[in-house]
């Protein structure tokens, strides 16, 4: 019985220990942080006197080492300038246990069509649940050395951290929440334990790799009460790369000490206070100068491990925690939204904007306990596009109404206004384009905006292919379609006689069928038509065995004749391609697609002429020959 009380008195005494603010400021023995500007001499002093480098991080000016106290002594005479401090301790945010996202007015009624799509949002806690059904995770770091999840080592086997991910990115599947930017591109950096806590080394690490694989927003929803310098070199490099860095200010505002903590602290981390469901300061918050803006952080629902999940005697992976970690993602989530909407906007530009539209709330202006005040999303900003869109098949025009857009693109191409209108083509779905506004300041602004397609709906074409675009075109012109099941098969060769249909209407000529000289070829054939009067436009020939072989299929080199015949392209261009000869029939077909750009061949200097004809490759060619867009 003593050996069985002894053995719960330290574990409850472990598991209080571990979530104690006062953990934050002790140290690890021998494991030491050096920053020093000139890093390369130090690196090279440290070898040559035989000191031992755990890491020398290669994003910012940073050593981690395990040092003697005379080590450091003889770093810091031949370095003064150096700074040496202490591997220091992390403790997550004490939580405990929502108002609603209409507070931050991120509901999706409000925040449609922006989603988060594309941005890339790291949470750098205790990992995220990888099974949650509620949770899509694209990748992940653990910076642990040695208390990794087991199986996926970004993995939470804490709870918070899946917690903040859930705010942030819950997916929109009719299962449990969602939200505020279900669409991001979520990832997982691991760099607090089982009992939530991390240190420098585990926070710099998996900083690196947040600027190493390019995030655009790291929410840090981790607190201690010291001043590092080696994080903060950390942060300041990733905020100098653009990264948008969010940091809950602290949960010690019941203390006497009541300022933001570390590393929210930072000028480089946005500092988020927490509010309750009346928009009064949660007890909890911390205060302080460096508060920049406050969010919802009482009683927040969100995603939770399964497996921890027996607080609130519900074993559904959901529960409810409160404090400024819970208020940290909902800043995070907004910010993703307008890292989507303005694409080309700084970190910086995007701080600015939520400070500028928060919701004041305490002393007029900025405060010390709401910063700006609540962070908000807002959909009518000034100086944004507003355009009316109508639909056709495969066809959007578009038409502003306003006289602010400077400029409209797609694909990477501008479209140009004619008779006060943009034409965009595409399938089935949303098709994004960026419009630039300009105001009477000259300010331009950038806004990545969605039309949406009602048809053509293939389920294996969408708009983000490089082929969608000539297949709204062809669609809407009725010189395409797709196949009985629904399917476009973009991929699919396509035959001689398929080639034969669609260079017919693409020129406008006479789907009637009719009798033709091919003895494989009958009068009721569905290309009989398009066949023969192609033929008689000397742009398609048979064989001289009298066949017109309808089913074999089209090479890239007789899809250039076909082409270059039929819209009569007999531009010259003096690109030559190693595998394509002057003897070649289909030489000049070649040059004169080059020419007119229809085509561009391949990087490798190569046409591969005798590769086979795709239906989604035929569709743009025919497409740029009609339409100078698409080229």
């Amino acid at each position: 019985m003593r050996k069985f009380g002894i053995y719960i008195a330290v574990t409850i005494m472990i598991l209080f220990t571990s979530r104690n603010v006062v953990l934050a400021n002790e140290e690890l023995t021998d494991a030491y942080l050096i920053v020093e500007a000139d890093q390369t001499e130090l690196v090279q002093f440290m070898q040559k006197k035989g000191i031992s480098i755990k890491k020398a991080y290669t994003s910012f000016s940073v050593i981690s080492a395990d040092l003697t106290d005379s080590e450091i002594t003889l770093i810091r005479s031949n370095f003064p300038g150096s700074s040496i401090h202490s591997n220091r301790i992390y403790d997550k945010s004490k939580d405990s246990e929502r108002p609603s996202m209409k507070a931050v007015r991120a509901t999706g009624e409000l925040t449609t069509p922006y989603s988060g799509a594309g941005v890339k949002v790291a949470v750098l806690d205790s990992g995220i649940d990888t099974e949650h059904r509620d949770l899509n995770i694209k990748g992940g770091f653990c910076s642990l050395r040695y208390e990794c999840a087991p199986g996926i080592p970004y993995d939470d086997d804490n709870g918070h951290g899946t917690h903040v991910a859930g705010i942030i990115a819950a997916l929109k599947n009719d299962t449990g929440i969602v939200g505020i930017a279900p669409n991001v591109d979520l990832y997982s950096i691991k760099a607090l334990n089982a009992f939530g806590v991390g240190t420098t080394n585990s926070l710099i690490d998996g900083i690196e790799w947040a600027i190493k694989n390019k995030m655009d927003i790291v929410n840090l929803s981790i607190t201690t009460e010291a001043d590092d310098i080696a994080l903060k070199t950390a942060l300041d490099a990733a905020y100098s790369k653009g990264i948008l860095l969010v940091g809950s200010a602290g949960n010690n505002g019941e203390l006497t000490n009541k300022s933001v903590m570390y590393p929210a602290k930072y000028s480089s981390v946005i500092a988020v206070s927490a509010v309750r469901a009346d928009l009064k300061k949660l007890k909890e918050s911390a205060v302080g100068e460096e508060v920049e803006i406050t969010a919802p952080g009482e009683s927040i629902l969100s995603t939770y491990p399964i497996k921890l999940d027996f607080a609130d005697f519900k074993v559904d992976g959901y529960t409810h925690l409160s404090g400024t970690s819970m208020a940290t993602p909902h800043v995070t989530g907004i910010l993703a939204l307008y890292k989507e909407r303005f694409p080309t906007k700084s970190n910086a530009e995007l701080r600015t904007l939520i400070n500028d539209n928060a919701k004041d709330l305490g002393a007029p202006g900025k405060d010390p306990v709401f910063g700006y005040g609540l962070v908000q999303y807002v959909a009518e900003l000034a100086g944004t596009a507003t355009i009316d869109v109508k639909n056709e098949v495969g066809q959007a025009i578009l038409t502003s109404k306003s006289n602010e857009i400077i400029k409209l693109e797609t694909s990477g191409k501008q479209v140009l206004l004619v008779n006060g209108q943009w034409t965009l083509y595409g399938v089935g779905g949303k098709k994004v384009f960026l419009v630039t506004t300009q105001d009477a300041s000259g300010k331009k602004t950038v806004e990545q905006q969605y039309v949406t397609f009602k048809t053509p709906t293939f389920p294996d074409v969408t708009n983000n292919q490089r082929f969608a675009g000539p297949i709204g075109f062809m669609s809407n012109k009725n010189q395409i379609n797709g196949f009985n099941d629904g399917t476009f098969r973009p991929h699919a060769t396509i035959t001689r006689e398929e080639a034969a249909v669609l260079i017919g209407r693409a020129l406008d000529f006479s789907s009637a069928p009719s009798a033709t000289r091919f003895q494989d070829v009958s009068a009721s054939s569905f290309a009989s038509g398009y066949i023969k009067a192609a033929v008689d436009a000397k742009i398609i020939s048979g064989f001289s065995d009298g066949t017109f072989r309808p089913g074999s299929y089209v090479t890239r080199a007789e899809m250039a004749i076909l082409i270059s015949k039929g819209f009569e392209l007999n531009g010259k261009n003096n690109a030559e391609f190693k595998d394509v000869s002057h003897s070649m029939a289909a030489y000049q077909a070649i040059k004169s697609l080059i020419a007119s750009g229809v085509t561009t061949g391949y990087g490798d200097n190569t046409f591969k002429p005798y590769d086979l004809m795709t239906r989604a490759d035929f569709t743009v060619f025919l497409a740029r020959a009609q339409n100078d867009f698409f080229k």
